[in-house]
Order: structure tokens, then sequence, then C-alpha cells
């Protein structure tokens, strides 16, 4: 069985290299899974409520597009309980996923577990935390024959190409934490500013090496 992820943040062009990537391989007659894992709510929603009802969590309209903006970085122990419980819900998610995929099948990354890693070190400001027990067990659930490629998109590129970007103001440090998480990790970094045919040709010489 084969793993393919790409990540990066919103807006970077993950989903249009994995459904590119996907039609090739059936094209081939190989069979695929496409998984998308991102900061799944389980045992964390009585935890979501509070920071919603304290003001940690606040919600606004721009542009008749709606953004949420978490700052658990305000509460010392939002930021320390909040990843314990993102850790749980997602090995509960990746769980009930694991057991619909077939031996056969090459399994696509859309969102994983290095994403949402991401967004928690967004979230509570721990730039440091892939460093910690909490963020070591995320990055431990990447699957062993995996080949993982980071996007890197300009920002004001990514504001420019999709629209519900352009008021993110977390968006800069989004692009650094993946930029930590690949220098910190050793992984494949693919500039996404060029053209699109160069990058997928980039792309597909790494996933063939």
């Amino acid at each position: 069985m084969d793993y393919i992820y790409i990540a990066g943040p919103d807006g970077i062009g993950k989903t249009t290299y994995l459904l590119d990537i996907e039609n090739e391989l059936v094209v081939k007659n190989k069979k695929t899974k496409h998984i998308w894992i991102r900061s799944p709510k389980i045992t964390s929603k009585p935890l979501m409520a509070y920071c919603r009802l304290v003001g940690l969590t606040k919600r606004e309209t721009i542009d008749e597009i709606d953004y949420s903006i978490h700052e658990f970085y305000k509460s010392k122990f939002v930021s320390w309980v909040f990843p314990k419980l993102q850790l749980l819900d997602f090995k509960i998610k990746w769980y009930l996923e694991r057991k619909k995929i077939k031996e056969n099948e090459i399994v696509l990354f859309d969102r994983f577990s290095l994403d949402t890693l991401a967004d928690l070190m967004v979230d509570t400001h721990l730039l440091d935390l892939h460093k910690t027990s909490i963020g070591k067990s995320f990055i431990k659930m990447l699957p062993k024959n995996i080949k993982i490629i980071i996007l890197h998109v300009d920002e004001n590129e990514i504001r420019s190409r999709k629209k519900d970007t352009v008021h993110d103001e977390n968006l800069a440090l989004k692009i650094k934490v993946y930029k930590i998480l690949s220098q910190d990790l050793g992984l494949k970094v693919i500039d996404n500013n060029r053209e699109l045919e160069i990058v997928k040709k980039d792309i597909n010489n790494y996933l063939n090496e």
C-alpha cells in the first residue's frame, strides 16, 4: 500500500495536484482512496463551545465570506488541553478511516496529521509544538511508506488565487508554520509559484524517485 500526501496552507493548490495524480493513477488501472482529515472535533467539542463563550473563537463575515479565528494562545489552559484533545480526536478519526482502506489502494491525503498539527501551532502560537510529545504523536501517525510534499506559494499569490484567504489574518503565520515543519522534519518542498505544468513535472519526478 502506498501513500501520497500534499500539505500546505489553504489556497496553495493541494487538491488540484492530488486530483491530477489520482486521474493519472486511474488511467494506469490503479485503485485510489482520497482522504481528508483536518482538526476533527469529537472529545474537543465542549472545549470549542467554551472558547466561543469566552471569546477565544471569533466569527466574522467579510465580503460574504465567513471567517473563524481561534485565539487559543490567549489562554494557557486552552493552549495546554486543546492539543491533547485534538490528538485523541485525530486518532479516533484516523482509526475509522484506516479501516476503510483496502490493501491494494493508493491513499491520497488532502488533509492529514501535519495539517492538524499546523493548525494547532497557529491557534496556540506554540511554534515548537512539533518537538513536544503531542507534536511527535501527530508525526508518528504518518505511514512509513509515504511520500510527503509541502507546497509553497507566496502570501500575496495565495490571496489572489483563493477568495476566502483575502482577509485571513493568520495566513502569513500559516505559511511560516509549514516552513518550520518542512525544515525541521526534512520534508520535500515544491515551489507552486510557477506554471502548472512545471510544478506537475516536479511533483511526478519526486513521486517516481
